[in-house]
């Protein structure tokens, strides 16, 4: 069964991009699947990581980004999705027998534009405003689900503001990591992502859930050590579903984001991160898997 593994934040700045792509070369390399991430953020982040520059702008040039998927095939049956994949993405090499591989649909600054076309074009039809958006959120949903049938893993990259492309992404994840910082605004933001993926409109609702039953865990990113950090994550504790794994402010995370053509193996490019990342591929590949089965 496809796991699909959403990593969002309605906060900016705080890190789920590379997070994405540190899940993607991990579940690749470790747990050997074939492993898509998909890059619905405009900014783009995560496909720069993995293509570089270059090769981002030339999936652009050619129509191969998610925002060309979506307009092209909206109102067409399923059919081959290919062509808008690169493939043997990243700057890890994998060992040459192992099943694990990764693939990418690029991101794309015309995404919002896209769906905002989406949304008028079917806004001639007589259907109420919420129905539209309902319908074009679910039509995303389900050309994201088709790629399902190509691999073992799809990491969503989301964006921080709320895009149907987004809300359809944590609609149709089997678990959310939520990357944060701990300062005065993670509170608030993790509170309002959190309802977002419960479906539940208060606070309220939100607490009546228990913390082993929600469908997302949150990861301490970019710490630094001090006594106010760990006193605000003791705190979010009480509220949210915190993953084990914590993950410092280091050179060598912050480096990753710099794609290079020549392949290295994923010790070379994480370098004092490895451990921190082994801990982070354990702990949220085994609640994913088990949300996934419980699904």
């Amino acid at each position: 069964m496809t796991q699909f593994l959403a990593v969002s934040n309605r906060k900016g700045g705080v890190g789920k991009s590379t997070v994405a792509v540190m899940l993607a070369h991990a579940a690749a390399a470790w747990s050997q699947r074939r492993v898509l991430l998909m890059d619905l953020d405009t900014q783009c982040n995560a496909s720069l990581m993995l293509i570089g520059g270059v090769g981002w702008e030339r999936a652009c040039r050619a129509g191969h980004t998610i925002a060309d998927y979506f307009f092209d095939r909206f109102d067409k049956v399923a059919e081959d999705e290919s062509a808008y994949v690169a493939n043997d993405v990243g700057d890890v090499a994998h060992p040459r027998l192992a099943g694990g591989r990764l693939s990418l649909l690029p991101g794309s600054q015309r995404l919002e534009d896209i769906q905002g076309e989406l949304l008028l074009k079917h806004s001639k039809k007589d259907l109420e405003a919420d129905a539209i958006a309902v319908q074009v959120r679910g039509r995303m949903k389900r050309l994201m689900k088709h790629f399902g049938h190509d691999f073992d893993l799809v990491i969503l990259d989301c964006p921080p503001g709320l895009s149907f492309a987004a809300l359809a992404a944590l609609d149709l994840a089997h678990h959310v990591v939520v990357p944060f910082r701990p300062d005065f605004v993670s509170q608030f933001a993790l509170d309002r992502v959190a309802m977002l993926i419960e479906r539940v409109e208060t606070a309220e609702q939100l607490a009546s859930i228990c913390l082993a039953e929600r469908r997302y865990s949150c990861l301490a990113n970019c710490l630094k050590g001090t006594g106010h950090e760990r006193l605000l994550i003791d705190q979010l504790t009480l509220d949210h579903p915190l993953l084990n794994t914590r993950l410092p402010m280091l050179d060598s995370i912050a480096r990753a984001f710099d794609w290079d053509e020549t392949k290295q193996s994923l010790e070379q490019k994480y370098a004092d991160a490895v451990p921190y990342l082994r801990a982070l591929h354990d702990e949220v590949f085994g609640v994913q898997q088990l949300r996934a089965i419980s699904a």
